[in-house]
């Protein structure tokens, strides 16, 4: 990984990894690549600019335990496919957790079309700064964009 990571690293970009839910329902297209996973690839290569897809398969919610923030700190969480795993809830709850400045929009398009997870962040019950975050300004971050 180390040579992905260095390119990503000099050319600033991102590194996107599709995550999976180990537990709830299946799906076609329902992954291995699990919050443990995800976990160990933040704490290996802290340098990295990672987005973990999904929500990260749950791994915001690991941010409750004192070690985790710190060591995910370089990890942002997209939002793809929400209103097929989760209830509108996740938003605020994620983002009480581990920040709204680590919460990127991501919809899964075309198997969702992006309008059904905008409507989910817009009837979320979270600052309308935290909103914009999500919706533009935190990806504009993490592709080193300012503006």
């Amino acid at each position: 990984m180390q040579p992905l990571i260095d390119e990503a690293r000099e050319q600033t970009m991102p590194i996107v990894i599709h995550a999976s839910e180990p537990v709830g329902h299946d799906y076609p297209g329902k992954g291995r690549v699990t919050p443990d996973m995800l976990y160990k690839l933040a704490l290996n290569f802290p340098e990295a600019r990672l987005v973990f897809a999904h929500w990260g398969g749950g791994l915001p919610f690991y941010g409750l335990m004192p070690e985790v923030p710190d060591l995910i700190k370089n990890v942002f969480f997209d939002t793809a496919a929400s209103p097929f795993l989760y209830k509108e809830e996740i938003f605020r709850s994620v983002t009480n957790i581990i920040g709204y400045d680590r919460v990127v929009l991501g919809t899964d398009f075309p198997l969702l079309d992006q309008n059904r997870v905008i409507r989910q962040l817009i009837n979320a019950c979270i600052s309308d700064d935290a909103k914009e975050a999500i919706l533009y300004k935190n990806g504009l971050n993490i592709l080193g964009i300012s503006g």
